[in-house]
């Protein structure tokens, strides 16, 4: 008997097959280029992180913020809904009038497993801020993964492209 359902499958070609994709590789893309000369590859799990600030915690300001970080994310990483796998928010303890998971359920990532939590509350930290750790499948080199820091979350990381 297997300890994991999938130690007994395996791919047309013989490989064997783990959470859904391809083991020693993950799933070859067929598409050309994407923006800026970056060649696509072989996808595989990579983590995109970002942050943003708000000017006051409003519910309106946490969702406008959450929404144009995730947006900006996906937009210039070419990442697909479907190569999501899964979106971790972290908020400074000054924020608490609402869930920034919940503005990535208006984008329609509602499918995603989401998970909030509190960032930790540190002395000199940065406040008001919005933090976000994407899961994704994608074939651009690690080099070129674009992580976004906006408003005043970009003195948390000077050595960032915009």
């Amino acid at each position: 008997m297997a300890i994991c359902s999938c130690v007994d499958q395996a791919t047309a070609d013989g490989r064997p097959v783990g959470m859904g994709r391809p083991v020693g590789g993950g799933r070859s893309v067929s598409e050309g280029p994407v923006g800026e000369g970056r060649a696509v590859g072989q996808e595989r799990l990579v983590a995109l992180r970002g942050a943003t600030t708000v000017d006051a915690d409003e519910t309106n300001a946490v969702m406008e913020r959450t929404r144009e970080l995730l947006s900006a994310l996906l937009e210039r990483n070419a990442v697909e809904h479907d190569q999501l796998v899964s979106i971790i928010f972290t908020s400074t303890r000054d924020l608490r009038s609402a869930f920034p998971a919940l503005a990535a359920r208006e984008l329609g990532l509602g499918d995603v497993p989401l998970l909030c939590a509190g960032e930790l509350d540190v002395i000199g930290g940065n406040p008001k801020t919005i933090r976000v750790l994407i899961h994704c499948y994608s074939g651009l080199p690690r080099a070129t993964l674009r992580h976004v820091y906006l408003h005043d979350a970009k003195n948390l990381r000077d050595d960032l492209p915009e």
